[in-house]
């Protein structure tokens, strides 16, 4: 690692600066990214736990509570909106940015802040990261690990580099036991696995509705009629309410094509208003600029852009994007971090994002939780784990591609009993596979054993 440093460095640095005067965007939190984040106070040692975006943060919740009531932890992730949301939820905890993972600047990190053991959240391989453990005699664990094909096969082409690296993780805690079978093919020892089942289904929902919160998004959605204390209405038979189709964590080109399939579904004769959850909010811009000019975007912003959870920042209505009565089609987007599980929990049909992209899938757990029919494409290589109990109940509609929504969507909306049926079923499913995190922490009671009152 030493001679790494010295053969690297001279490289590296030029590469720094020039990142730091010509992309903006990576400024903030850049000292986080060297590494030089404030370190912690207190001289007793501590657990990192690591995770890599807002997705795995948030499935971490349960895992994090457990941990910091037992042991001193801190906490690092790869994105900036893991790392606000896990501030926000966790202040007592001290959280930042990931170093990159260079040579130099994860040994000082890991010493600074007298870090004992690490976990790695899913699958979060960083060589420099690990070496540096390695010559510190610092334990790496892997906790809800998992392994899609395509990352296997990835590491499986990069084995003479990383086998040395996956046999020293210990213990290695996966979703099943196609996980529990990849890892033992990459390099871990045998004895080091255990299947724990998918802490994703501990998940803590996001943004449960209170109240208040709850008449908000009702105005935002013009369904303030639905509100117990509005008068009730007097729908006609003929003109029923517009359905709300919510996408999950959507990339654009999903994003559009939901646009498109409820064009299309008014056309012919069902009025569906789609409400835009999108994976990355950078990408709003784009999706914005093209949408057709038949449809009216209706925003939901806060004014503070970095807040990482439901609070801080003022929540604005759509009335300014245009929400009134207007012959174009409402699309409604989400700007905001935090409030999915409020929108999940107002939806008549959920499409989970990453699915008709070819990404792998993003989690259905939440809109289990909130008991709603679920649209999801072929692409399901990241989630099968968590796909297979939903499709064996019948809580899920599968679509081979775009062109297949719009028939997906006329066929669910005409048949409300089959969309409560479904909602019925991956509720059932959610309440039936709790318990991973309790198998989880039984699991790494050798590892939390090595601190002061942690086993």
């Amino acid at each position: 690692m030493k001679l790494l440093n010295l053969l690297l460095w001279p490289f590296l640095l030029p590469l720094l600066g020039i990142v730091w005067l010509f992309f903006p965007r990576a400024r903030p939190f850049f000292r986080e990214r060297l590494g030089l984040a404030r370190a912690r106070p207190g001289r007793e040692p501590c657990l990192l736990l690591h995770v890599a975006s807002l997705g795995e943060a948030r499935a971490a919740e349960g895992l994090i509570r457990k941990l910091s009531s037992r042991l001193p932890l801190i906490l690092t992730t790869m994105t900036a909106t893991g790392r606000n949301a896990l501030a926000s939820a966790h202040p007592d905890i001290p959280v930042s940015l990931a170093p990159l993972d260079l040579p130099g600047l994860w040994a000082p990190f890991l010493s600074s802040r007298r870090v004992r053991a690490i976990l790695l959240f899913e699958t979060e391989i960083w060589p420099a990261m690990l070496l540096s453990a390695r010559e510190n005699k610092i334990p790496v664990g892997i906790v809800n690990g998992r392994l899609s094909s395509r990352s296997f096969a990835r590491y499986r082409r990069l084995s003479f580099l990383v086998r040395g690296l996956f046999a020293d993780l210990s213990p290695v805690l996966v979703s099943g036991e196609s996980d529990r079978e990849r890892f033992l093919a990459l390099g871990v020892k045998e004895t080091a696995l255990a299947v724990t089942g998918n802490l994703k289904w501990d998940l803590t929902p996001s943004g449960v509705s209170s109240p208040a919160a709850e008449k908000e998004i009702l105005r935002w959605l013009g369904r303030e009629a639905t509100l117990p204390s509005a008068t009730p209405p007097s729908p006609s038979p003929k003109d029923p309410p517009p359905l709300i189709l919510v996408g999950s964590s959507v990339h654009p080109e999903e994003a559009l094509a939901i646009v498109d399939a409820c064009l299309l579904a008014r056309a012919a004769g069902t009025t569906i208003h789609p409400v835009l959850a999108l994976r990355h909010l950078e990408t709003l811009p784009d999706v914005l600029s093209r949408l057709p000019a038949s449809v009216c975007p209706v925003l939901r912003t806060r004014t503070d852009k970095n807040a990482g959870g439901s609070s801080g920042g003022e929540i604005h209505s759509g009335a300014e994007s245009g929400a009134g009565p207007a012959p174009r089609l409402p699309v409604f987007l989400l700007d905001t971090y935090g409030e999915l599980g409020r929108l999940l929990g107002e939806a008549d049909l959920v499409f989970v994002g990453g699915t008709l992209d070819p990404v792998g899938g993003h989690s259905p757990v939440e809109a289990a939780f909130h008991g709603k029919p679920l649209l999801l494409g072929p692409h399901q290589d990241h989630i099968a784990l968590l796909v297979a109990p939903l499709r064996e109940e019948g809580a899920i509609r599968e679509i081979a591609d775009r062109k297949e929504l719009l028939g997906a969507l006329s066929e669910l909306s005409s048949d409300r009993e089959r969309r409560i049926l479904m909602g019925e079923a991956a509720r059932r499913v959610f309440e039936r596979l709790g318990g991973p995190l309790d198998r989880t922490m039984e699991k790494l009671a050798p590892l939390l054993g090595r601190f002061p009152g942690g086993g």
